[in-house]
């Protein structure tokens, strides 16, 4: 655990972060990465059209893997999860489930929305982001969701704000990792 803040506290002395991070959320920085004021975003394909929307175009974009850390570790992703929803009320919920359950269904719905389609048998829509990002995930040793999903919900608000804290105190590190021992042992264990 100790190695992972090290390396992660190698980029906050790099000044690898916006001077402002605690202040915003994933839309707020993109003006700075499309700005040319950010060189990486660590961030889902959803902000592709964002930064699109700014004017930013495929050859001004690129999609790479998050390195190797650890020689020898498979490498794992976070991916999400995304879900198709049917109301409660609905007359015909077994039809519903069938028509959502089919690859061609899927790949129509992720063509419009761009993202990639929670059936693996659907097709990938022709972007080459995503489909660079469906072989990520299709070649992953393992998938998670992200931390404050598959934690549990009390270890995940400590995680979260340990998290936040680390980045703007990085001094703070044992301290944060005692407390984050002592939820993790109240709510795993």
């Amino acid at each position: 655990m100790k190695a992972v803040f090290a390396n992660w506290k190698r980029l906050l002395d790099a000044d690898g972060f916006l001077e402002n991070h605690p202040a915003l959320d994933w839309q707020d920085a993109i003006p700075t990465f499309v700005q040319g004021k950010a060189a990486i975003y660590l961030m889902g394909n959803f902000a592709v059209a964002p930064m699109k929307e700014g004017g930013l175009t495929d050859d001004q974009i690129d999609f790479v893997q998050f390195p190797e850390i650890v020689e020898g570790v498979p490498m794992a992703e976070d991916a999400p999860t995304d879900t198709l929803h049917i109301p409660s009320g609905a007359r015909n919920k077994a039809d519903a489930k069938l028509f959502l359950a089919k690859p061609e269904t899927q790949t129509k719905i992720n063509a419009t929305l761009g993202q990639l389609p929670v059936n693996n048998r659907s097709q990938v829509p022709d972007d080459k982001f995503l489909k660079q990002g469906f072989e990520m995930l299709q070649n992953a040793a393992g998938l998670a969701q992200f931390y404050d999903r598959d934690a549990r919900a009390e270890m995940a608000k400590a995680g979260m704000g340990g998290f936040q804290g680390f980045m703007v105190k990085p001094d703070h590190l044992e301290r944060i990792l005692d407390r984050l021992e002592k939820v993790r042992q109240r709510t795993c264990e």
